[in-house]
């Protein structure tokens, strides 16, 4: 199936209300091109008055290999049981230990899943092979104003010197990034020549710029 952000949100709302007694804030939702493992949960962890504070939880679900729904569900299934652990501050013996594995076979018993603790990658067939060598890749200007909107702009190759020269020049740019992506949601972006960009929400933004390859242009 093709997966998107936009259905793993929506599976997550619904498991979230079904087996976590919609306890877990959304996390950021990334889908990623990793091909050791189906799926990760991260988060940053400060201290705070001799507590740890985690925060930023991000799950990043890989796309590269062939899936079914099924499968995509259990492997974000298996990386919430990680979340709620994280966020509800459970001690365990393991990043898989007695808390996850009893979590986990909670939820196969009672709901029919077939969550595991890890997933091999040996025999799986790479998503659409053929169809992801002949995508475009697109030129991408991420750009931070000052007032905090963010924006991003698919860029003619050969205009890509003269942008980041006039970027640099405009004081309302605050951060702008260059990066590579295959990613389909950039096929009806126009190939700009002029500084031009579209807005888009920060959440949006942090979800693009997070899978996309960074580049860093030739003097």
């Amino acid at each position: 199936m093709t997966l998107t952000t936009d259905i793993l949100r929506t599976w997550f709302r619904q498991f979230n209300t079904d087996y976590f007694g919609s306890e877990l804030p959304m996390p950021r939702i990334v889908l990623s091109k990793a091909r050791t493992r189906l799926g990760t949960m991260a988060c940053k962890c400060t201290r705070r008055l001799m507590k740890r504070v985690y925060t930023d939880f991000t799950i990043r679900i890989s796309t590269y290999y062939e899936c079914t729904e099924r499968e995509f569900q259990e492997t974000l299934l298996h990386e919430m049981i990680h979340y709620y652990i994280m966020y509800k501050h459970i001690p365990d013996t393991s990043s898989h230990g007695k808390v996850f594995r009893e979590m986990m076979h909670r939820l196969n018993s009672r709901y029919g899943w077939h969550i595991t603790v890890s997933s091999s990658m040996r025999g799986r067939k790479i998503a659409d092979e053929q169809g992801r060598s002949r995508r475009s890749a697109f030129l991408v200007l991420a750009i931070v104003l000052d007032d905090g909107s963010r924006m991003l702009s698919v860029v003619s190759p050969r205009s890509a010197r003269k942008l980041d020269v006039m970027a640099q020049g405009v004081k309302e740019i605050v951060d702008h990034r260059w990066y590579l992506s295959s990613d389909p949601y950039f096929a009806d972006f126009s190939k700009v020549r002029s500084l031009r960009a579209r807005r888009v929400d920060q959440d949006l933004f942090n979800e693009k710029t997070a899978a996309m390859q960074p580049l860093v242009l030739p003097k």
